[in-house]
């Protein structure tokens, strides 16, 4: 796993949508979905359930959403 996916990762979880993460990061929604990709290959695991109402975090998802949140809001506090 890398910083900038972890950094894709949080952003789609907070919005709950590649949509609004791929304005906010001003990136395509098929370069994020491939950055998830990657980041559940290389995890082992799935981040996010998708189906025709949207995305819904895995149980798994949820637990690395904490961490990563908790870690960007403590980087976010040394600013």
């Amino acid at each position: 796993m890398d910083w900038r996916r972890l950094q894709v990762f949080n952003k789609i979880a907070n919005f709950n949508s590649f949509t609004e993460a791929s304005k906010n990061l001003k990136k395509s929604q098929s370069s994020l979905s491939r950055d998830i990709i990657y980041l559940e290959k290389k995890a082992g695991f799935k981040v996010f359930v998708r189906d025709i109402r949207g995305i819904k975090l895995t149980k798994e998802g949820q637990a690395l959403f904490s961490i990563t949140k908790e870690f960007f809001n403590k980087i976010d506090s040394l600013k």
